[in-house]
């Protein structure tokens, strides 16, 4: 039993660090092989136990920062998120003890399934997809522009199988190197395909966009007197902006926090200050509606203001975190909104806003929008011309999880080929070429103004125009492979 705990808790640390901001991504080809041996030969049953342990410790190293913004709901987050690894353990155990081969084919398939189908729950959190691991390796993961991120984790999953398969199973010298020749193949393939797409360098920009970063931590920011530090620090910072005689300046999540909308005094003053600079404000604020007598609807929401207009294009966050913003299936079980753990009572918006200016066209995702590949994708067929990342990543401390999340981005740039710019309130922020290229990235912590030039155009990739093909066909793999396994007759397990 000890020797399963130190494979289990190496197996999920190590392969916790092979994510962003640790540059050790080629160690996901390589720890979870070591999970795959802890299943060798068991019931379901266990399996389920083992991988539900081996999904708390490797959640746990991974998202430990989810602790800085509430530890009941980090707590109940993290002992769910679990279930998913527990799961495809299970269900592997179950089709590999009526056939090996099938156990070994259903289980990249498997959970690359999960990946693509845990973004369309309530209980959404598609943080920890194996891709995500490769994003410093930009030739190997342009191919992203067909599969998305998806079949980045698609092809680890597979190398797993096949150095376990030439470790573990007794195979012929013929099938060994069939194996080894594949499992070189495959990542030089992927590597083949980007750099005869990456372009030596970035295109010239049209469109110049300041991002600002004020770094207003909740100390400040929920604090009397802190919605008028914040107001002051993004307008000095809006003010520099304009010296660069930049076209759009960005605020990040709930960068005014108060209704800025329903605050004429104060909407009118920032109102007369982007007038006289001549410049585009999208900032992002808590915005409510009036439900009835008393009972108000809670939105986290962005705003574009543009000089010399009267209109303001709005747009309120769809996807809400899980446990932080909202409780999972409050919409539709009322007892559960009696639960509380420290998060907010947002409800979700209902329109996909797709924002303009100047003859420009983009989408704002707001925080944890931008995990979302279908969801992103979605937007630039609506015509958004590059997308705009805001967040307020203060929540996770000093933890990998900005960088994790910031690194997301470089995937949603590279998918649908548009320039993403993204903005944080305590970084990271950075501008993202169609390419994945990161320019101009802020350190966290830091109050600081980057400044720089995109090149907006639609979007253009094969996996924007034919969206999460490879994530439903891992789906109907899987589905088949099941229903081939239990008409199989289960075979002895000792």
């Amino acid at each position: 039993m000890r020797n399963k705990l130190i494979l289990i808790f190496a197996s999920a640390i190590f392969t916790a660090l092979a994510f962003p901001p640790y540059k050790f991504g080629f160690i996901i080809y390589f720890a979870p092989i070591l999970l795959l041996y802890l299943l060798e030969n068991i019931e379901a049953r266990e399996a389920f136990g083992i991988g539900y342990l081996w999904g708390l410790v490797f959640n746990l190293a991974a998202l430990y920062g989810i602790f800085w913004a509430t530890i009941p709901g980090a707590f109940g987050g993290i002992a769910f998120i679990a279930l998913v690894p527990a799961v495809i353990c299970w269900i592997y155990r179950l089709v590999a003890n009526r056939s090996q081969v099938l156990g070994l084919a259903l289980w990249p398939l498997l959970w690359v399934s999960w990946d693509f189908l845990r973004t369309l729950s309530d209980f959404n959190f598609p943080w920890t997809d194996y891709g995500y691991t490769q994003s410093y390796y930009l030739p190997l993961i342009q191919i992203s522009d067909i599969t998305g991120v998806f079949g980045i984790s698609l092809m680890i999953h597979i190398i797993n199988i096949l150095v376990y398969s030439l470790v573990r199973l007794q195979l012929s010298r013929f099938r060994q190197r069939l194996i080894l020749i594949f499992a070189i193949l495959l990542p030089i393939s992927f590597l083949i395909y980007g750099y005869v797409r990456l372009p030596a360098k970035s295109e010239p920009g049209t469109l110049k966009i300041a991002l600002a970063q004020g770094n207003i931590g909740p100390d400040i920011k929920w604090e009397n007197g802190g919605d008028k530090y914040s107001l002051d620090t993004y307008l000095e910072l809006t003010h520099q902006a304009a010296a660069e005689s930049v076209s759009l300046v960005i605020w990040p999540e709930t960068a005014t926090p108060f209704y800025l909308l329903h605050e004429p005094t104060r909407f009118r003053s920032l109102k007369a200050s982007i007038d006289s600079l001549r410049i585009n404000l999208l900032t992002g604020t808590p915005e409510y509606e009036r439900a009835g007598d008393n009972e108000y609807i809670y939105f986290n929401a962005a705003a574009l203001i543009s000089p010399n207009k009267r209109n303001v294009q709005t747009y309120s966050k769809i996807k809400l975190v899980p446990m932080s913003e909202r409780i999972p299936f409050s919409g539709r079980f009322k007892k559960l909104k009696d639960i509380h753990l420290g998060q907010a009572d947002f409800s979700s918006g209902r329109e996909m806003t797709v924002f303009s200016f100047n003859g420009y066209k983009f989408a704002t995702l707001i925080c944890f929008e931008s995990a979302f590949p279908g969801y992103c994708a979605e937007f630039c067929r609506r015509g958004a011309e590059f997308l705009v990342v805001i967040t307020n990543d203060m929540w996770f401390g000093p933890s990998s999880m900005p960088y994790q999340h910031a690194r997301m981005s470089v995937f949603r740039a590279i998918e649908n080929r548009v320039p993403v710019v993204r903005c944080a309130n305590t970084g990271i922020s950075m501008f993202i070429d169609r390419w994945g290229r990161v320019h101009d990235e802020t350190r966290t912590f830091v109050k600081a103004l980057a400044v720089d030039y995109i090149k907006p155009e639609p979007s253009s990739s094969l996996y924007n125009h034919w969206g999460d093909w490879l994530a439903h066909g891992c789906i109907i793999g899987s589905i088949i492979i099941i229903a081939v396994a239990f008409l199989k007759r289960r075979k002895y397990i000792a």
